[in-house]
């Protein structure tokens, strides 16, 4: 199972396409010009996979989705049948981000608009991907936040929608040497934002808390997002014909792969199922001499970590596969 923290607004086929492009690239034997399709899109759990199950509820409800603008599609893939990008929205009421395409105000620009209908009233946002305008996800969820018509009334005390985030990390690895702030930074400064909001329009402390309670995350190290992963394996192993013993992640980043299997294991110890073991590679993020949140093995790379596990399991291998071998020999005799 591919489980990752991105996703891009890709569908799960979309991006097992492009793993299998990537790696039939570096495949040594092209002779036989013969493609091969090394996963499938059951095998991926990108950050926002979960959004497709556990969202059923708010299918035929009005969403905003923010995100990369592919996102939206994406919703309607999942079937959201009424999701609305945030780019989309800004552009109806386009009085709502002052520093928007129409022009900034503080320019002395007077964006001439016709008569508005605020007719969306969004029962969530899913957060799918990072926004590229930090600014406008920042002041439109918080506007939807507080008020169904946000151009007609400022707050609607009684009103109360979640926020659901996909991907928790502050920092992700891209070609610049150093990380880079990812969608944890922009729920940091929406959350921010938004409680100052709130205190400025006078909610008590405690009254503060509870909406910010309405932020729901998923992605990498959760164990909602962790679970999604094991029932993926168990449904590849039960194709198979074969029980998992242990679970091992394989990841560059401590914060979410690693932590994200300490989380699984101690669920696990509690319940009594399989075990869950976290694999850093120094591939990525992680730099030698961090925090690695508990990993119990370091390694170069994701070939040295998948030979580790199968010398760790060498025996098990060789007994499953005697154990087969019998099975085909009596079933043919």
């Amino acid at each position: 199972v591919l489980m990752t923290n991105g996703g891009g607004g890709r569908t799960e086929d979309e991006y097992a396409a492009e793993i299998n492009s990537k790696l039939y690239s570096v495949e040594q034997n092209k002779l036989t010009k013969k493609r091969i399709d090394y996963v499938g899109e059951d095998q991926m759990v990108l950050s926002y996979t979960p959004f497709n199950t556990d969202f059923d509820h708010l299918k035929d409800k009005s969403v905003l989705v923010v995100g990369s603008p592919r996102c939206e599609d994406l919703a309607k893939h999942y079937g959201f049948k009424k999701a609305m990008h945030l780019t989309r929205y800004s552009c109806k009421h386009p009085l709502m981000n002052p520093f928007g395409p129409s022009g900034c105000e503080k320019d002395d620009c007077v964006v001439e608009t016709g008569p508005e209908v605020w007719d969306e009233n969004f029962e969530a946002v899913l957060v799918f991907t990072d926004p590229s305008n930090f600014f406008e996800g920042i002041q439109l969820i918080t506007d939807v936040l507080l008020s169904s018509r946000p151009g007609e009334v400022e707050f609607e005390p009684d009103r109360r929608i979640p926020v659901v985030f996909s991907n928790p990390d502050l920092l992700w690895k891209t070609q610049y040497p150093h990380a880079r702030f990812g969608q944890g930074a922009f729920r940091l400064s929406l959350e921010a934002c938004y409680r100052a909001r709130l205190e400025q329009l006078g909610l008590r402390p405690e009254e503060v808390e509870e909406r910010l309670g309405d932020f729901v995350q998923y992605g990498k190290p959760e164990i909602t997002q962790f679970s999604h992963s094991r029932r993926a394996a168990m449904k590849q192993a039960n194709d198979m014909g074969v029980k998992i013993s242990h679970y091992y992640m394989v990841g560059d980043n401590p914060l979410s792969d690693i932590q994200g299997a300490v989380n699984m294991n101690e669920l696990a110890e509690r319940k009594g199922t399989e075990g869950w073991s976290g694999m850093l590679v120094k591939t990525g993020i992680y730099r030698e001499g961090e925090d690695t949140k508990g990993a119990e093995v370091i390694t170069e790379n994701v070939l040295d970590a998948v030979e580790h596990v199968l010398q760790t399991h060498s025996d098990d291998i060789e007994h499953s596969k005697r154990h087969r071998d019998l099975k085909k020999r009596y079933a043919t005799s």
